[in-house]
């Protein structure tokens, strides 16, 4: 980060998800400046350290300091308490504005929209909120994470992938091809060596859900269904948001489920029943533009 150029006003948004980070600095009317790539910044589930580096190689990739910075994090569901932000950001960001919140809500400043709005999220993690008008107080469903909920999340799929995958291999299911690229996947020769691999030590949820983009792509019997499923089970969760929002709420999509696989896509809006989109601008510029409201 050049402190020399800090004079010049440039806000950072930072879309802080459960796997990776993305960020962007901008202008005061959204414009990107430059962008930049790190790891999460999910203090809850990895730590401080660990978020904190994070966030010292966003700004390390950027040509000036920026005037504020906003950042939104898959760990949280509202607006962060103010020793949770100040831990994460101390000594990193100390004179520059900051605020943070939930990835959902900069997914829904993204969406620019003053009426009612609501945002699904499938990545890692999945998550839906949606609110009547803009600065109106924010309604979540689903966020429970990778041990109590995340249906139709990465995890979901991965899990269930796995799953499937071993139940086809002893015969507690139908046979798969799930069973061979499991193994493909994590590297084992036969589907006994995967209980080291996950056992010793376990694995991350996030290394399950890595998974998902496998089973996706798979033109297997089983594994579509598990996408229908999955997809079925988050639209679920959004229709319980949306019986709380009027009829004519806009509904955005994002997370890698929702941008690069267009079979979950259309699988969940079909479950939906109503008409759904991805954002046309990404979370990270609404981060941004979140900054210049600091």
């Amino acid at each position: 980060m050049n402190s020399s150029d800090n004079h010049i006003n440039a806000y950072l948004g930072i879309d802080g998800g459960g796997s990776k980070t993305t960020a962007v600095l901008c202008n005061a009317q959204g414009n990107v400046i430059a962008q930049a790539k790190a790891g999460s910044l999910n203090y809850r589930a990895l730590g401080y350290d660990i978020a904190r580096a994070s966030l010292q190689d966003i700004l390390h990739q950027l040509p000036c300091t920026p005037t504020a910075v906003f950042i939104g994090n898959a760990a949280l569901a509202n607006e962060a308490p103010p020793e949770e932000l100040q831990a994460l950001t101390q000594g990193i960001l100390d004179g520059v504005p900051a605020g943070m919140n939930s990835d959902l809500y900069i997914a829904l400043e993204a969406m620019q929209c003053q009426g009612p709005s609501a945002v699904v999220i499938a990545g890692t993690g999945s998550m839906c909120a949606g609110r009547t008008a803009a600065n109106e107080p924010i309604l979540h469903t689903g966020g429970w994470g990778w041990l109590l909920g995340d249906e139709g999340s990465g995890f979901h799929l991965g899990w269930e992938g796995l799953r499937a995958a071993l139940r086809g291999y002893e015969g507690s299911g139908p046979a798969t091809a799930l069973t061979a690229h499991a193994c493909e996947f994590y590297g084992a020769n036969v589907p006994e060596d995967l209980l080291d691999i996950f056992y010793n030590p376990n694995k991350l949820h996030n290394e399950i859900a890595a998974f998902a983009r496998v089973v996706s792509n798979l033109d297997d019997p089983v594994a579509c269904t598990i996408v229908q499923h999955c997809a079925a089970d988050l639209a679920k969760t959004a229709k319980a948001l949306l019986r709380r929002l009027p009829a004519d709420t806009q509904i955005g999509l994002w997370g890698g489920l929702f941008e690069r696989r267009e079979n979950y896509r259309q699988a969940f809006i079909e479950a939906l029943g109503v008409q759904a989109s991805v954002l046309a601008m990404p979370p990270a510029v609404g981060a941004a533009l979140a900054a210049t409201k600091l």
